[in-house]
C-alpha cells in the first residue's frame, strides 16, 4: 500500500512515521522542502498548497490512500486557520476529483466541530448536529463539509474526527504540556500553579493509538460511513491529570483557579462514541497515563529545575 502523508512534521504526522517504520507501507511525504523521514518526499513549496500542488503530489506518489494531517491548531489568525485546515483540503479534493482512479482520502477532523454537546447526548455520535463555537472548530467543520460534498460526488473520503490526542510532542499551547512546562521550569519560590477550569473532563486518546487506527482505516477498501470518531470513549478529569503530574514530578504545588483563564460556557464533560470504531474491530486502548505523564514531564526536564 502506498500512502501520501501531509503534515509529517506535525505532532500526529511524526507518530504516523514511527508507526509505519516496520509496517511494510510505502510512505511518501508531501513537504515544504525538507527531506523528512519518509521513503520518498515530494516538495510542494512553502504553501498554501492548492489543486496544482496536489495534482503533482498525487502523480509522483501514485498513492492508494492520502492521510491528510496538515493543519493548524488554535491560532488567533482566522485566515491562517482556514488556509491550513480548509483551503488546503479543498485543493487536495479538487486534485483527486480530476483523476480516473482517485486515491482514498482520510481527512483529520476535530471534536471541536461538535460545539456544545449537552450531557444527554453523551457519548456524542457522528450524526450529532455540529454547531462549532471556536474559530478552529469552524475551520475544521468547513473541511468536513468539503469532504462530505466530495463523497456525495463519488470521491472516497473519510473524515476521522479526532478528540484529544496525548503523547510526546504535543503542541505546547494545550493544557497537559502547559502543565508539564510550568511544573518542570518552576523555581523553588514557585509554589502555586494557576489554572482555568480543571473540573472539566475530556476524551483523551494516546497519539500512538491514533496512528495505529488511521493506518488500519487506510487498509479498509471501502468505508461504511463518511465520518468516524477517533477517540477512546472515556472522559478524564483535567484536574486529576494535573494532580498526577505534580505527584510524578516529586514536587509540591498548590493549585489556584485564575478567573482570567476560565472560558465561559465550557461544557463540563465531552466524550465520543466509539460505536463505529468498534464495528470495524478498531476499538482503541485507553491511554496509559502512568506512562504518558512521566514522558510529558521528561520533554521539559533538560530546561527545568527538578534537581533544585
Amino acid at each position: 500500500m502506498r500512502i501520501l502523508l501531509t503534515g509529517s512534521n506535525g505532532f500526529l504526522g511524526r507518530h504516523i512515521l514511527i508507526s509505519t517504520a516496520a509496517s511494510g507501507v510505502h510512505l511518501v511525504c508531501a513537504t515544504r522542502g525538507d527531506k523528512g523521514d519518509c521513503d520518498k518526499t515530494v516538495s510542494l513549496g512553502p504553501g498554501p498548497w492548492g489543486q496544482a500542488e496536489f495534482e503533482h503530489a498525487l502523480a509522483v506518489s501514485q498513492a492508494d490512500v492520502v492521510l491528510h494531517c496538515v493543519g493548524a491548531t488554535h491560532n488567533g489568525d482566522f485566515r491562517q486557520l482556514f488556509e491550513a485546515n480548509t483551503f488546503t483540503a479543498a485543493g487536495l479534493l479538487a486534485a483527486a476529483s480530476t483523476m480516473t482512479s482517485p486515491p482514498r482520502i482520510i481527512l483529520i477532523g476535530s471534536a471541536a466541530e461538535y460545539g456544545f454537546v449537552p450531557a444527554n447526548a453523551m457519548p456524542v455520535s457522528e450524526d450529532y448536529l455540529c454547531q462549532p463555537r471556536s474559530q478552529y472548530g469552524i475551520s475544521k467543520y468547513a473541511q468536513t463539509l468539503l469532504g462530505l460534498a466530495a463523497s456525495e460526488h463519488g470521491l472516497p473520503v473519510l473524515t476521522a474526527r479526532l478528540f484529544n490526542p496525548v503523547g510526546v510532542g504535543m503542541p505546547r499551547n494545550l493544557a497537559l504540556p502547559s502543565f508539564a512546562r510550568r511544573i518542570t521550569m518552576a523555581s523553588n519560590e514557585d509554589s502555586v500553579i494557576r489554572v482555568g477550569d480543571i473540573e472539566v473532563s475530556r476524551d483523551f486518546i494516546d497519539v500512538t493509538e491514533v496512528a495505529r487506527i488511521l493506518l488500519s482505516l487506510a487498509r479498509i477498501p471501502r468505508w461504511p460511513w463518511p465520518i468516524i470518531n477517533l477517540c477512546s470513549g472515556r472522559a478524564y478529569r483535567l484536574g486529576s491529570l494535573l494532580e498526577s503530574m505534580i505527584a510524578a514530578s516529586g514536587r509540591s504545588f498548590g493549585i489556584e483557579v485564575d478567573p482570567v483563564l476560565l472560558r465561559p460556557g465550557d461544557m463540563p464533560v465531552l466524550t465520543g462514541s466509539v460505536e463505529r470504531l468498534s464495528a470495524l474491530g478498531l476499538r482503541p486502548a485507553t491511554p496509559d497515563f502512568e506512562r504518558l505523564i512521566p514522558e510529558l514531564l521528561a520533554e521539559w526536564e533538560p530546561h527545568g529545575r527538578l534537581d533544585q
